[in-house]
């Protein structure tokens, strides 16, 4: 398998028997396009509606959500290492978005439309299977974070970053992980240090 090959990443989460299948790779890859975007982009914006599902190559996305007036709210964060495919609810119900994607690192992804999604889930049971199961721990993994948030105070939340989640402490700006959390940037400094001064973390 070539190493530059841009959908080597993605290789690695198929079936065996799904790669072996030429007719399924030639078209997969026929069906995707490979997408360079640079940080401060956006993958989405509030109004819009979602089309596209993007597997991770590199790359750290944070999720806002937009209100009635306008103001955001950080809702989470999508990273290379850790989820393989990215979207949005938009996706799902094909309704204009509330919610925003922001590149946070210059990233590459794997853009494929979910009609190109759909066919070929129809027409390979492997590749519907992977997908399904790729969705599923997509939305496992954020059912998880929430409920952490919400189950925790402050510090413990912060202890749970860094025991489950240093690639947030260590690649997402403090101001977005406090924004996260729901408290001020200050606070969220003064807890960190205090982690590490107690040698918590």
């Amino acid at each position: 398998m070539n190493p530059t090959d841009p959908f080597v990443q993605l290789y690695g989460h198929l079936d065996a028997a799904l790669l072996a299948d030429e007719q399924f790779v030639s078209e997969f890859k026929n069906s995707a396009t490979l997408l360079k975007v640079q940080k401060g982009d956006y993958l989405l914006r509030a109004g819009e509606v979602c089309s596209e599902g993007y597997f991770i190559n590199k790359g750290l996305f944070l999720h806002l959500f937009i209100n009635d007036q306008g103001n955001e709210s950080v809702m989470g964060f999508s990273v290379d290492n850790f989820y393989p495919f990215l979207s949005s609810i938009s996706y799902f119900t094909q309704t204009p978005s509330d919610f925003e994607i922001l590149v946070m690192e210059d990233a590459e992804l794997i853009c494929i439309s979910r009609t190109q999604i759909e066919m070929l889930s129809s027409r390979y049971p492997l590749f519907a299977t992977f997908y399904q199961r790729v969705m599923m721990m997509v939305i496992s993994k954020i059912y998880t974070m929430y409920a952490a948030r919400q189950s925790h105070t402050a510090e413990g939340f912060m202890e749970y970053l860094y025991n489950e989640y240093i690639w947030i402490v260590n690649r997402v700006p403090d101001k977005y992980i406090a924004r996260f959390m729901g408290i001020s940037n200050a606070w969220y400094c003064k807890l960190k240090k205090r982690l590490f001064d107690s040698g918590k973390v």
